[in-house]
């Protein structure tokens, strides 16, 4: 069989970070519109998630760890320009403001609704199960709009350990970047809090309305990412949702590759990409990873479980990559060098490549690895069908 290049590319958003120093003299409506007009600047990139390539099979992992250390900071920014603001002088002080004709730098004219000590309950999330109160609100619309372009839930201002945790909603195409025009309805909900399991704090994405373009290949998706190991390791697990017909009109070669796992058209033209890997976050950051693509409900060891004889592509797993990329693949378990992260070998608080690989795409309450899978955790066929069919939970409240 041909090698086919399958090019698959995952949008990467972060957040830019400013200097919050000398505002104490400026109103209060000036001082957000400054804060926030630089804590909701985007940056965008998109990788390779596989081709028949070796190194650029593994394109997303190159850059995926950045791409969520960038995101993880959306929530911590979005507070601490409150805090700047002043909303928390007074910490048990309640209070509701609605600030019309905020401009923001790269969004425009805004309506802004912040609730301190004002609490909001009934919020459900597909990250966690039933619903949630939480202290504190922040709400961006563009002035005029019925539909909200952010909305941030939490808990406390200092941590989002040991409460609820912070939870929030963001419209991507809203926020001025001319890279994000073709990304449609996009909508991304993102939920951190602390994880008495693996580590000591989890953070996860899930989006849907993903327009299925060279700007965003998938409609639906889910990235869970946990710090563990007392903090020296990252674990990034993801799975997404992505529809062959619609990858054919970006990139025409993977046709072969639709053939090669037996797709057709319609109906069952889907396919579901599963990737998990262990990166220590000290230099040269290490890094193990196991991939593999699916067309329904199980997890091969390999492409659409086609045989290694028939194509010797057809197994990624294990893949490991340096501070300089990707070094090789196709290992064996026994051939990952020992000072990277173990594929078979976990801690007290943290997973093996293994474990964290079959956690991922797998039911709810699954005993996968130490302990049942976990609401913010699931990721399989059945959770991402349901978005795609329907928004459920995930939608501005």
């Amino acid at each position: 069989m041909k090698k086919t290049v399958f090019l698959l590319l995952f949008l990467g958003v972060s957040f830019q970070v400013s200097d919050y120093q000398n505002q104490t003299r400026k109103s209060e409506k000036t001082i957000l519109s400054e804060l926030l007009s630089d804590s909701i600047h985007f940056g965008f990139g998109s990788e390779k998630l596989w081709s028949a390539t070796s190194a650029d099979n593994w394109g997303f992992v190159r850059q995926s760890a950045t791409w969520a250390r960038g995101n993880s900071g959306i929530i911590d920014n979005l507070i601490l320009a409150l805090k700047n603001a002043g909303y928390f002088n007074n910490p048990t002080a309640s209070r509701t403001d609605v600030l019309s004709n905020v401009n923001l730098s790269g969004f425009g004219s805004a309506t802004l609704t912040i609730k301190i000590n004002t609490p909001t309950a009934n919020v459900a999330s597909t990250a966690y199960a039933g619903n949630k109160t939480f202290n504190h609100f922040l709400e961006i619309k563009k002035t005029g709009a019925s539909t909200p372009s952010l909305q941030l839930f939490f808990d406390d201002p200092n941590t989002t350990l040991g409460n609820d945790g912070a939870l929030v909603y963001y419209r991507l195409v809203d926020f001025g970047n001319p890279q994000f025009a073709n990304v449609g309805d996009v909508i991304t909900e993102s939920y951190t809090a602390n994880d008495s399991i693996y580590g000591t704090k989890f953070q996860t994405y899930t989006w849907r309305n993903g327009p299925e373009n060279s700007s965003w290949i998938s409609k639906v998706g889910r990235v869970i990412l946990t710090e563990v190991d007392s903090g020296r390791q990252l674990c990034f697990r993801s799975t997404l949702k992505l529809n062959f017909s619609k990858l054919e009109v970006i990139n025409p070669s993977v046709t072969a590759l639709k053939n090669a796992c037996a797709i057709t058209q319609g109906a069952g033209d889907s396919v579901y990409y599963i990737l998990a890997y262990m990166q220590k976050f000290d230099s040269p950051f290490q890094t193990t990873a196991k991939a593999t693509i699916t067309k329904n409900g199980t997890k091969p060891e390999t492409i659409c479980n086609i045989s290694e004889s028939s194509w010797d592509k057809a197994r990624l797993s294990y893949g490991i990559f340096n501070i300089n990329g990707y070094v090789t693949d196709q290992l064996t378990a026994s051939q990952v060098p020992s000072d990277y992260p173990s594929p078979s070998q976990g801690g007290s608080d943290f997973m093996s490549v293994d474990d964290a690989f079959i956690r991922t795409y797998v039911a709810l309450g699954a005993l996968a690895g130490q302990t049942a899978v976990l609401q913010y955790e699931l990721s399989n066929q059945a959770f991402l069908d349901a978005l795609d069919t329907a928004e459920g939970n995930l939608k501005f409240k």
